[in-house]
Order: C-alpha cells, then sequence, then structure tokens
C-alpha cells in the first residue's frame, strides 16, 4: 500500500506541474515585455556628429563631456546642454562648467562659461528648481583640508534660471574603503531619481583603475545612497549596486558613468564600463541595464548600444558619458568619445531611435514648474 501511495503521489505533482507550466511562461513572457526592445541596430547616428567640438572654445587642451540635455518645454523654448572641461596650460589644470542651446538639438551655441570646482554632473529636476549634482575638484573649492583627503567629492546647488547659483552643500564623501580603492580618491558621476515613495536615491561612481594609455583614471564600482530630501543627507549602501568583472570582456577593469530611468513599472539605465581588449587598449562603450527595483541590476540581451568604431574618428578610441531624452516620438542619446588615447580629443555627438509610438523612457524628478 505504501508504494502505491507514493506512485500516487509522484503522479500527481507531476500533472500538478505540467498544469502549472503554461502560467509560468506567461510571467516570464510578461517579464520580459517590460524590456525594451532597444538594440543597437535601432539606434542611428546622427549625420551633423560631432554636434559640440571644444577645438573653437579658446582654451588649450580642453576635453569637454557628460552632456546633460533638456528639450524645449522643460526650462523654455530651446535645447540646453550642459557639460564640463578641463584645459592645461602654463598654470596648470583648469575645470569648466559649460550651458550651450540650440533650436534643434543639433546645432549648438556656447551661452554660458564657468572656470571653478563644478566637474561632472547631473541636472535634476525638482518643482520649482533645478538641482545640478556634481563632482567638486577639491583642488578648486580653496579648502585644504578636502584637498588633502579627497581629489573630487558629490556637492550641490540650486537655481531657477542657470545664472544665479545656491551656496553648495556636500553630499558624497568616498570614505568607505571600496570608495578610497584605486588610482585616485574619488566620488563623481551623480545621477538621482525620485522613487516611488517619494524618496530620493544617488547612484554614483567610487574607486578608481588607471587608464596606462590614455593616462588618466575612470571610475571602479557604481554605488548608491538614498534620503527624504534631494540635498541630502544620504544614507549610503556600503556594497556597489555594480562591479567590475574579469569574466565579462565588456567590463572586465570598471564600471565608468551610471545613468537611471524609468521604464514601465521598472528602470532602465545606461552606463559605459571600462575594459582593456584583446590588444591590452583601455576601451568604453555604452551599454544598457534593466531593473525591478533599481538596485539589482541585469545586462540586456541587445548590448552594446554604441562602442569604439576605428572608421569613424571621433569615436574612435573610447565613449564615455551619456542622457537620453525623449523628443517627438524618437530617444535622443547625447554623450562623449574620445579619438585617440593619451593626449586625445573628446567631443560630443548623438544617436537617435524612433519610438513608432512605443513606451518611452522617463526621468524620475519632479516636472519644473515657473514661479
Amino acid at each position: 500500500m505504501k508504494l502505491k501511495t507514493v506512485a500516487a503521489l509522484v503522479i500527481c505533482a507531476f500533472l500538478s506541474a505540467c498544469n502549472s507550466r503554461p502560467e509560468a511562461r506567461e510571467e516570464v513572457k510578461e517579464a520580459e515585455s517590460t524590456v525594451p526592445d532597444w538594440g543597437p541596430e535601432k539606434w542611428k547616428e546622427v549625420p551633423e556628429n560631432p554636434l559640440i567640438d571644444p577645438a573653437g572654445f579658446g582654451l588649450p587642451e580642453l576635453v569637454i563631456g557628460d552632456p546633460q540635455i533638456l528639450t524645449p518645454g522643460e526650462f523654455d523654448d530651446q535645447w540646453h546642454a550642459f557639460y564640463h572641461g578641463f584645459s592645461h596650460d602654463e598654470k596648470g589644470w583648469h575645470t569648466w562648467f559649460f550651458r550651450s542651446v540650440s533650436k534643434d538639438g543639433l546645432a549648438w551655441k556656447e551661452v554660458f562659461r564657468e572656470e571653478g570646482e563644478v566637474g561632472i554632473q547631473y541636472i535634476f529636476s525638482d518643482g520649482d528648481r533645478w538641482i545640478q549634482y556634481y563632482a567638486a575638484t577639491t583642488a578648486a573649492t580653496g579648502d585644504k583640508e578636502l584637498k588633502k583627503k579627497y581629489g573630487t567629492i558629490i556637492r550641490a546647488r540650486t537655481t531657477t534660471d542657470f545664472v544665479n547659483w545656491s551656496e553648495p552643500v556636500d553630499l558624497i564623501k568616498p570614505d568607505l574603503p571600496l570608495e578610497r580603492e584605486g588610482s585616485g580618491v574619488e566620488a563623481r558621476n551623480p545621477c538621482v531619481i525620485r522613487l516611488p515613495n517619494g524618496r530620493y536615491r544617488m547612484y554614483y561612481s567610487a574607486g578608481m583603475v588607471f587608464l596606462n594609455d590614455a593616462g588618466y583614471g575612470e571610475p571602479k564600482y557604481i554605488f548608491c545612497a538614498e534620503s527624504d530630501n534631494p540635498l541630502g543627507p544620504f544614507t549610503k549602501r556600503e556594497e556597489p549596486v555594480l562591479m567590475p568583472d574579469p569574466k565579462l570582456p565588456f567590463r572586465n577593469y570598471g564600471c565608468g558613468g551610471f545613468k537611471a530611468f524609468g521604464y514601465k513599472d521598472g528602470y532602465v539605465a545606461f552606463y559605459n564600463p571600462i575594459y582593456i581588449d584583446k590588444e591590452q587598449k583601455s576601451r568604453s562603450e555604452i551599454r544598457m541595464l534593466t531593473s525591478a527595483d533599481g538596485l539589482v541590476w541585469k545586462e540586456a540581451e541587445a548590448n552594446p548600444i554604441v562602442k569604439p568604431e576605428p572608421s569613424v574618428p571621433w569615436r574612435s578610441a573610447i565613449i564615455y558619458q551619456l542622457d537620453v531624452v525623449p523628443w517627438n516620438d524618437a530617444l535622443w542619446m547625447f554623450f562623449n568619445a574620445r579619438e585617440g588615447w593619451r593626449g586625445g580629443a573628446e567631443r560630443i555627438g548623438a544617436l537617435r531611435m524612433n519610438l513608432d509610438g512605443s513606451t518611452p523612457l522617463v526621468k524620475l524628478q519632479e516636472p519644473f514648474r515657473k514661479r
């Protein structure tokens, strides 16, 4: 009798599993449908590339990068591009913050520049103000104690007109062991999103790896921190949300910078992992990640979005940080890329992808309201 009972239970379990399989397949299919089908074949380089070239800025050895974009209607009726730069002369290195405007997102005119501490930055809309999160170059802050401990920290300042700014507040200092790892002590590449529960999450890069052929450092890890207030204080998660992996040829050295967006009920992110290729050259490309909670991230199957191409000189060596904005049933991806390694030139260009009515990504912020 015991054998018959066991056999009956096995058969019932088998039939139950068979009956549940269609539902499981439906759940998987539903989960997969929330992953956007935005493979590299859908992104087209705009023929006007590169769009912003530092050659005409009148600053020696200037490199520019990490663009942040506002589309018409977010602030006024123009496109706005915010980006940083470093120049070098007989007095040493200089840190710059730039703003350019455009009528069509393609032809840009510089309207503002500021020398000082503002490096890699992120523009965040917070209702009746804009918040600029940025990597502050400590050597330019005038604070000797900060300069002793850190190369860069993350600060924030606010504005309503992009002309007058509040005093900055310190938000992230690289004090954790992994944040201080590597060739420099830097926290940089801030990106802030507003969560469904009303809290604010900042993603940022810290820890450094050194690019021997280029002569400078790039970020190793992606961390995050959360706060009830967009101006802090932020509480860090001690472990990175993204790490380099020697087994991944596209992320075998570092993680670069990271930008997160909302997509349906989850999140998408674009980042530029750092890797050493088969010829031992330092490289970086833009790839897409997806996540249900914004903490556990998965590489999208259709990757990379854009990679270095020897046949396209302005982006032939290394591709760096980006912003993505929806406009007129299309996604525009602005990014900076490097031609050459040590002493190479960096410029800003764009890709465009038609959405054909499909769901775009969204920046998770509170839209700006003019007073």
